[in-house]
């Protein structure tokens, strides 16, 4: 009896965070695919008209050129970020002295306000007093037209976003590093292994599951990206930089088209679950290849012989 009442007692404690995420999460949510499936404009009367908007938005050239937009950046930015962020977490790892105080640096941009941060870049870039052109200049490069001109401008919004949240993925892969075993890698050193060989055969795979993570977390925002485009090159020139969060905000709250936004936006939910699917997929493949490398090194007591065999046959 005092059993049961300690689990309604739970069950209770639970409800009201229940609550706030169904009333954040779940309604706006269910709403949204409800409105995509509706013609409504701000002042006006809502009417069903089925798949017409997921027609409307396949058939929409604009659309496709923005989300063509958004997986470049995503692509790009995340591959950069996750590169760059190995080589600083790789080498941070490796000082015993001041790793505190890199942290703290490391936060200062994620901690920043996007609109502030957006606003920063922007005068960074301007193509006549801008810091970068002017730089630039000194080793005899000509004015970058950074905003103006299509294709600098998405190059523009992948450094941005590259500046702002290398620091995030490098944090987590620090910290994966913190956690490795170091039996395997002083076992490696003790038979002979480079410091290449023992990082691509040893360090990179048990790193492996922490990579994931932030790939996984920053290709999600990235796709999201809106705050960035919006004050850096408001999306142009033309819609050359412009993402598809940004173009469904013109759509739904500029040209008050609630129901063809909510359906560009139900269809960008569907590919971030597509690829997510397909991460979780390949993550949890990877999970059991690492714990089987687990037990191959425990039984065989943490030993690299073959690496520094196939070293010296080399």
């Amino acid at each position: 009896m005092d059993r049961k009442r300690t689990d309604k007692f739970k069950h209770i404690l639970v409800l009201p965070a229940l609550l706030i995420f169904v009333v954040i999460t779940i309604f706006p949510l269910i709403f949204n695919i409800v409105l995509s499936l509706c013609n409504w404009k701000l002042g006006g009367n809502i009417q069903f008209v089925g798949l017409d908007n997921y027609i409307y938005a396949f058939k929409n050239g604009t659309f496709w050129r923005t989300m063509l937009n958004t997986v470049i950046v995503t692509i790009v930015a995340v591959a950069v970020e996750y590169v760059v962020a190995m080589i600083l977490a790789y080498n941070i790892n490796k000082l015993i002295h001041g790793k505190k105080f890199i942290r703290i640096i490391m936060l200062l941009p994620m901690l920043m306000a996007p609109v502030v941060i957006g606003f920063m870049w922007k005068q960074m870039f301007n193509e006549l007093y801008g810091p970068l052109n002017h730089l630039l200049s000194l080793i005899g490069i000509s004015g970058i037209p950074w905003i103006s001109q299509s294709g600098w401008s998405l190059v523009a919004v992948i450094l941005v976003d590259i500046w702002e949240w290398t620091p995030f993925i490098t944090l987590i892969l620090l910290a994966g590093f913190q956690s490795l075993p170091k039996e395997p890698i002083e076992s490696a050193r003790v038979d002979g292994a480079g410091e290449g060989r023992i990082f691509f055969d040893l360090t990179f795979k048990m790193l492996l599951p922490s990579s994931i993570v932030a790939i996984t977390l920053r290709a999600i925002e990235t796709f999201k990206i809106f705050d960035t485009v919006y004050i850096v090159t408001a999306g142009g020139p033309g819609v050359s930089s412009m993402s598809a969060s940004m173009y469904a905000y013109q759509v739904g709250l500029r040209n008050f088209s609630l129901g063809k936004a909510a359906a560009l936006c139900v269809i960008m939910l569907i590919i971030v679950l597509g690829v997510f699917q397909i991460v979780t997929a390949f993550r949890k493949k990877s999970s059991k290849n690492y714990h089987k490398n687990d037990l191959i090194l425990e039984e065989e007591n943490f030993s690299v012989y073959n690496i520094s065999k196939e070293a010296e046959e080399g």
